[in-house]
């Protein structure tokens, strides 16, 4: 090039992205210049200008002195992909509202709940569209599934039908296993430019649906810590197992208080304990007892190292994964009744049951007399006898008056009833139990909450801490709310706003109105609301109503608790709390705390279909849980399981469904299935290894509303139903 030429500037900068991007060292001004094909001097000046455009831009970098790199734009979004059943994704992000969809061509090797790096590009149909440009890291690396033998080697069907891609097994990573067998697979890679992942076969499972068989499967797959190591036994048999005299010497003596603990029947890590006396002047004292496993487990042993990696302990059904050894959570931390423990302790000197005049704080020896379950202490408090019917009297009436005071000043009052599940002697499911709340719940409750209120208000003095935090709900998602509550009671209030937004919900929640299904109710509510977490910043807790909350009460089964202790610790003997890596740490037990909530609860749903796989060709009520595009979703009466309803299996006339109302209509009869409408249904297939459960309606169809909803009622359901209820598994 002999005579100089004008390279338009856009141009020049695409060359220079190009030529950056398909080298990994960096590059000089000359070097660019010959991989762009622009030699000569004469062209240093534009090739500078645009370099410095790119630089400004943060396309590029100056990865040493004079020496350039291609960087990621700014403008790239990372995310949390969700893939549905047809191999689509939805990447959440904090820059929109909306998530961006992900056409399944354009996913790159992304599996589900993987986060991912994704470019906004134009879409057809989606207000949002994006694609993938990088994995960042991987959700999961293990899965569960099935061998399926092919001509060309062999493909393992995950049970998940989300996982998004069939995995290749060759011969030599089969590991033994046969056409049909059920398999643990281990991803080894996916390259972008193949078509599926590669993996290899580690574990071979019983072809059967027993729950033990199950748990352990998911425990496996799920990178459950499940077993403890040489270094944490041989750390545990240096424990004292009895507490010397110059430590009890250094605490307050609680052990002639009345003193009991009160857990669920099968429980045998005894982490709380409440003392209770009335003094001569009707004052009265409540001493809420937490186990001092900081006294145990020591900074930085291998058994703290082993506790912080788990973070938490996990509970299934007849099972149970600690967070620390049995030595020390269900023997030497544990508040067994009759035996001296130490304790770290929050008393509490209340006046007419329900001011408090003072607080004190510290290390405790405490002696149970006794050890409840719920359904004992509920038995002596709702019949007003029995051994220490008085205080838990007296314990119950404070309980009632913080609690109505709690809710008065903006905490929200869900009543929800669990599920549980009895055994037999085999650990196997034989039903579900439906758990009331009981009193006794909410007094343990009650005390347990102004316990962590009260050590939070102690440590925010302090520079740093943990807080339990709970952002304010999506107003916009309450607002939908009304608009479905209004088309069924036009008397619906309709005021909210930030500030009065737990009075408002708390109304809603109290009204008695027989044509609004509660639980439907409960459960927009619930989606509305933000996930609550740990954060060394303190926002408040929503849902309580408080403006300092944390977590003090459970130091055996959270570690988050049990560093709490240990801050208190330093802050009581007035040395000075050094945290590193604080907010790590919180985003660690933020993050492994959903994750075992999201394995529960498919454990849950496991033993509710397996309970049900006898069930296939019967009847249930039942009431719509969710309305989407491909189906009608339906929750059976007693928490017996969710199915889905095909759009395909409403025949009965020609449906359509109104994605501007996501309400299913029928053109002839005008029929309509709307969202929280009793039904019957007839269970058609369940497949336990997918957790899914097919249904079909039965021609008697019950509904509790009084009139047929007319299309502009249909209206209270477009955004409630769309964006509250949209499941992505279609």
């Amino acid at each position: 090039m002999g005579k100089k030429k004008s390279i338009q500037l856009s141009l020049l900068k695409e060359w220079i992205i190009h030529a950056l991007k398909m080298r990994k060292s960096a590059l000089n001004i000359k070097q660019i210049s010959w991989e762009i094909g622009l030699k000569g001097s004469q062209y240093r000046k534009q090739i500078l200008r645009a370099i410095s455009d790119l630089m400004a831009d943060k396309l590029i970098k100056e990865a040493e002195k004079y020496k350039f790199q291609y960087q990621e734009p700014d403008h790239l979004i990372s995310g949390i992909i969700d893939i549905n059943k047809s191999g689509n994704g939805y990447v959440n992000s904090e820059k929109y509202s909306e998530d961006i969809f992900i056409h399944r061509k354009n996913r790159l090797n992304s599996l589900n709940q993987d986060t991912v790096s994704v470019k906004m590009i134009k879409g057809k149909k989606h207000t949002l569209e994006g694609c993938v440009t990088k994995v960042i890291s991987r959700k999961n690396t293990k899965f569960i599934g099935n061998i399926r033998m092919e001509k060309g080697g062999a493909f393992f069907i995950p049970n998940n039908p989300k996982t998004g891609s069939d995995f290749f097994i060759s011969k030599e990573h089969l590991k033994g296993s046969v056409d049909n067998d059920r398999v643990i697979v281990k991803l080894n890679d996916w390259p972008p430019s193949a078509g599926c992942p590669f993996g290899e076969v580690i574990k071979i499972i019983k072809n059967t649906t027993d729950l033990k068989t199950e748990i352990e499967a998911t425990i496996e797959v799920s990178g459950i810590r499940a077993s403890f190591s040489k270094e944490v036994n041989e750390e545990l048999k240096q424990l004292p197992t009895k507490i010397s005299k110059l430590e009890l010497n250094k605490r307050k003596d609680f052990r002639n208080e009345n003193t009991f603990t009160i857990d669920p029947i099968d429980a045998k890590d005894f982490d709380d304990a409440i003392s209770v006396k009335v003094l001569s002047n009707n004052n009265i004292k409540i001493g809420v007892h937490i186990a001092d496993v900081s006294h145990y487990v020591r900074s930085k042993s291998a058994i703290d190292k082993e506790a912080f990696l788990r973070a938490f302990s996990v509970y299934f059904p007849g099972k149970v994964v600690p967070m620390l050894p049995e030595k020390l959570s269900n023997r030497l931390c544990s508040l067994r009744p009759n035996e001296d423990k130490l304790a770290f302790s929050v008393e509490f000197e209340l006046t007419d049951y329900t001011s408090i005049k003072s607080i004190w704080i510290g290390k405790t020896v405490i002696n149970s007399n006794k050890r409840f379950t719920y359904e004992g202490a509920e038995k002596i408090i709702s019949e007003k006898r029995g051994e220490f019917s008085d205080e838990l009297e007296v314990l119950n009436n404070v309980a009632k008056n913080l609690r109505n005071a709690r809710i008065k000043n903006g905490s929200i009052n869900f009543e929800r009833n669990n599920i549980a599940f009895e055994l037999d002697d085999n650990n196997e499911p034989i039903k579900i139990i439906k758990e009331n709340s009981l009193s006794a719940h909410k007094l343990v409750e009650e005390f347990m909450l102004l316990a962590n209120k009260a050590i939070a208000q102690k440590l925010s003095k302090l520079p740093q801490s943990i807080y339990r935090v709970h952002d304010t709900p999506d107003i916009n998602k309450i607002k939908e709310l009304i608009i479905y509550l209004k088309g069924i009671d036009h008397n619906t209030p309709t005021n909210i706003s930030h500030r009065n937004s737990s009075q408002f919900i708390n109304k809603i929640l109290k009204q008695d109105n027989k044509n609004i299904n509660n639980a439907v109710v409960e459960n927009l509510v619930l989606r509305s609301m933000s996930k609550a977490e740990y954060s060394s910043k303190n926002i408040g807790h929503y849902g309580l109503g408080f403006d300092k909350y944390t977590h003090f009460t459970s130091p055996i089964r959270r570690y988050a608790d049990l560093m709490i202790h240990r801050i208190l610790h330093q802050a009581i003997v007035q040395k000075k709390v050094n945290l590193f890596n604080l907010d790590k740490k919180c985003s660690h037990f933020s993050t492994t705390e959903r994750i075992y909530i999201d394995i529960e609860r498919k454990i849950n749903k496991f033993i509710q279909l397996k309970l049900l796989k006898d069930s296939i060709g019967a009847t249930f009520n039942g009431s719509i849980s969710g309305i989407v595009k491909w189906g009608i979703y339906v929750e059976l009466e007693g928490g017996q399981g969710e199915g889905l309803i095909s759009n395909i299996e409403l025949n009965d006339d020609n449906y359509y469904y109104n994605e501007s109302k996501y309400a299913f209509i029928a053109r002839t009869s005008g029929k309509k299935y709307v969202l929280g409408q009793n039904v019957i249904v007839e269970i058609k297939n369940i497949c336990l290894l997918k957790r899914e459960m097919d249904l079909v309606f039965t021609n008697l169809l019950i509904s509790y509303f009084t009139e047929v909803w007319s299309l502009q009622n249909l209206e209270a359901h477009r955004l409630t139903t769309g964006r509250l209820l949209r499941r992505r598994s279609a």
